[in-house]
């Protein structure tokens, strides 16, 4: 029996929250006609993807600021070429045009060619969706996609496109997956004519996914799922939802849960991606990091008082100068109880770690 997907959809969440597997995951299913809660093993599900993608049922593409319709649909591109004048010892160049396929257009012919052979389903994945500019990049194509627009539809739409003066439509057996980091830019700034042909399924941090990785360090442990679960509730707090920080980041500790690890972690993750969030304001990053209520070695960015006096010459009237400075203290990313004590309320993540 063949199960039904829907035909364009985008999972958007934060960053890290599994929203590349997830599209591989949702493309297995498609193409193989499975029940995607039956595809559990990573390893088996990223192998049978890739041998898809050579087998051009799947294609992946990323979508950015400059990207444009040439690359997506068609568009036309110069060719030089260098033909030998007799008249002259130097060489002549030409300059022809082509027109030239984009990478949706090929994919949907493509498709084209195999129903004649065999009737499959492809998968076309567009990482990033919300970085590129949509009505530049999908022109006239934005109402073909739609569900009831395919081809073989009673409402089957074609266009005629500009360079080629082919009249194309969507073949119904592709299906189209994006993603969208809500971190980068938020779904309330979306192609509204995006929003209205594409289904959207929220992603968050998955804390069951964390709940058995501990570390642990000199008789000390942590459970990283209720670390994060409660940086992520001040996150929200001071921001929003789409700015917290997904399981996936932590999820290398599975295979090695030592203090250097964690201590990379957030060293090259969970720092600077605070630091992006909040603009370097440092005192709200030491409220999420539990830093103002630690002692001064647990502290991950300690806060220095200082006099204006002692820094400035001369008078410096009138003008706002902060009385702190603030510095990152790396040397405590190895103490293990600047991690435990991100939470002080210890009722809290005991609560947080029997959920």
């Amino acid at each position: 029996m063949k199960k039904e997907f829907d035909k364009n959809v985008i999972f958007y969440g934060p960053p890290g929250t599994g929203k590349t597997y997830t599209t591989a995951k949702k493309a297995v299913a498609i193409c193989d006609n499975v029940v995607e809660e039956d595809l559990t093993n990573y390893t088996e599900v990223m192998k049978r993807y890739n041998k898809l993608k050579e087998n051009n049922r799947i294609e992946f593409i990323t979508f950015h600021q400059s990207y444009g319709y040439e690359e997506f649909i068609e568009g036309i591109k110069p060719i030089v070429s260098n033909e030998d004048d007799e008249s002259d010892s130097e060489n002549s160049q030409e300059i022809k045009y082509e027109i030239v396929d984009g990478i949706f257009k090929k994919f949907c012919d493509e498709v084209r060619k195999a129903q004649d052979k065999e009737n499959n389903e492809y998968v076309f994945i567009i990482d990033e969706i919300n970085r590129g500019n949509i009505s530049k990049i999908f022109g006239e194509l934005i109402t073909l996609i739609e569900t009831t627009k395919r081809a073989g539809k009673e409402e089957c739409i074609s266009t005629k496109l500009p360079y080629s003066k082919e009249e194309f439509t969507v073949p119904d057996n592709v299906y189209i997956i994006g993603t969208m980091n809500t971190a980068d830019r938020s779904i309330a700034l979306m192609d509204t004519a995006l929003r209205r042909r594409f289904y959207f399924e929220e992603m968050l941090p998955n804390y069951d996914l964390l709940k058995d990785i501990f570390v642990e360090d000199e008789g000390v442990k942590v459970n990283i799922g209720a670390m994060l679960k409660v940086i992520n509730e001040r996150i929200e707090y001071l921001y929003d939802r789409e700015h917290t920080i997904g399981h996936a980041v932590f999820l290398e500790l599975k295979e090695n849960n030592n203090i250097d690890k964690l201590e990379n972690i957030f060293k090259k993750s969970v720092i600077p991606l605070l630091q992006e969030y909040f603009y370097e304001d440092y005192d709200k990053i030491r409220l999420i990091l539990g830093d103002n209520a630690k002692d001064e070695d647990e502290q991950f960015i300690f806060a220095e008082s200082i006099k204006p006096k002692d820094v400035f010459e001369g008078d410096i009237g009138d003008i706002d100068i902060p009385e702190k400075k603030y510095i990152i203290k790396y040397e405590n990313f190895r103490n293990i109880m600047a991690y435990k004590n991100i939470s002080q309320k210890k009722d809290l993540s005991k609560k947080i770690s029997d959920e």
